[in-house]
């Protein structure tokens, strides 16, 4: 059964840090490729989408992650999942705060016209999302390195 939750634990990681990857170095990017009044309800329609996956990505790593450590316990689990805990907590708080706080502040300047405020909520979601994209590839690398 271990097998089967650490297979869920990352199918969720890939969606989540991968799809984060995507983004912040390839949509963005792209995005100059559109005239500017489009760029944001397109970062923003992306971003809504890809949202839903990542909570339930969420889910499923937390799920996954808690059933794999519960026969182990954290005082007998290794230093790497102990890191790689603590960077999902903040990774999870920080998602929390782009979907709860600058997503709407988003989806609110748009609907309004308002393309500066807008431009400013996508800077702060891009500035979480390149922090959250650091703690996914430090979780990955500490539960790879330190057994």
């Amino acid at each position: 059964m271990n097998g089967v939750w650490l297979f869920l634990h990352l199918i969720g990681v890939i969606i989540w840090v991968g799809g984060m990857f995507f983004a912040a170095h390839c949509l963005r990017p792209s995005l100059g490729l559109l005239p500017g009044e489009h760029r944001a309800a397109l970062m923003a329609a992306a971003l809504g989408r890809f949202f839903g996956y990542v909570l339930g990505a969420i889910v499923l790593i937390w799920l996954s992650g808690l059933m794999m450590l519960a026969p182990v316990g954290m005082k007998a689990a290794p230093t790497g999942w102990h890191i790689m805990i603590s960077a999902a907590v903040l990774m999870t708080l920080l998602f929390a705060l782009i979907r709860l706080w600058f997503f709407p502040r988003l989806q609110r300047a748009l609907a309004a016209g308002q393309l500066p405020t807008a431009g400013g909520a996508l800077n702060g979601i891009r500035w979480l999302v390149m922090v959250n994209l650091a703690l996914g590839l430090i979780a990955v690398a500490a539960v790879s390195i330190l057994r």
